[in-house]
């Protein structure tokens, strides 16, 4: 069975961002309705196609970013499809007979400078179900009552953000064909020698499409980024994404995400999962720099429980 997902889903007060592959929008509650199948229009295919990509970086522009610092560089590509079917292998393996989880999310959003400061906490839900010959990630998010969360004013510019269980999908063996790639060479981060991979989605090809909700109003953005890989398992330690073009049309210049996926061992359940632990979200949207970061703690298998009363 092929494997598809909901990626990365923001709200900004009334405005939200997600990446989805014919999916639907994503409710605080598992959803009753059918797929919306979003795609990019012409013009949205030509904003993205002619843009530079960390896929053609520099030597000097590799060594420029902080994110790579300590990089030992790659002297060529040979390497690069091993490590993709390896990485991708073992993604599928963590992804097959995934189990519903449930995990106690706190976040803090930050707003402007000096930041103002929210902080919540929610119930945060991973159900995995088949649509068609793929299979679908949805994450849900409700207060710690089980309810939706409470909607933003606009004017806050607060975001919430989701998605993240499913980020490694940019590698998997149904989804390599939908983006390039180069490898970048080894860096260690939490203490494991890991193979640093870039992609850029391919605005031709690209069939996951992340989406810009403004209150009724649409846009699509597609994603590059760079993904950690240990160099012994393959399991995917940390993706980190941002756009592949700006929408300067609808005032988004910026989105960066960095999602950690370290194992967990819900409870309930004898299979060890890796998932986010810590994920961390930043966008400038009209000028205004919204900072999300999340922690999730407490896995444990999803059951949904019923009551029934008897009548009085």
């Amino acid at each position: 069975m092929k494997a598809r997902a909901l990626v990365s889903s923001f709200l900004l007060a009334a405005v939200s961002t997600g990446a989805v592959w014919a999916g639907p929008q994503q409710p605080a509650a598992p959803p009753q309705g059918s797929e919306s199948g979003i795609k990019l229009t012409p013009s949205e295919i030509v904003l993205h196609e002619f843009v530079p990509t960390l896929i053609n970086w520099t030597p000097q522009q590799i060594r420029d970013c902080p994110t790579l610092h300590k990089l030992r560089p790659a002297g060529s590509q040979d390497r690069l499809p091993m490590i993709l079917e390896r990485a991708g292998q073992t993604g599928t393996v963590t992804f097959q007979d995934f189990p519903q989880i449930a995990c106690d999310e706190g976040v803090i959003s930050e707003v402007g400078s000096p930041p103002k400061k929210k902080q919540q906490k929610f119930r945060y839900i991973v159900i995995p179900r088949p649509v068609g010959d793929t299979r679908v990630l949805e994450e849900y998010r409700t207060d710690p009552e089980g309810k939706p969360p409470e909607k933003f004013n606009l004017g806050d510019l607060f975001m919430l953000t989701s998605g993240f269980a499913s980020s490694w999908l940019y590698l998997s063996p149904a989804e390599q064909h939908d983006s390039r790639f180069r490898y970048f060479g080894i860096q260690a981060i939490r203490n494991r020698e890991c193979h640093v991979v870039g992609f850029a989605q391919d605005p031709a090809r690209a069939r996951r499409v992340g989406e810009l909700r403004i209150g009724d109003s649409n846009a699509s953005t597609l994603a590059q980024g760079l993904a950690w890989i240990d160099t012994q398992t393959f399991q995917i330690l940390r993706v980190m994404t941002w756009l592949l073009a700006p929408r300067l049309d609808i005032g988004l210049t910026s989105e960066i995400s960095t999602v950690d996926f370290n194992p967990v061992q819900p409870s309930g359940s004898e299979r060890v999962l890796w998932l986010p632990r810590d994920v961390n979200v930043w966008v400038l949207y009209r000028g205004v720099a919204v900072r999300n970061t999340h922690h999730y703690s407490n896995f444990k298998l999803f059951r949904v429980e019923s009551t029934i009363k008897p009548a009085e």
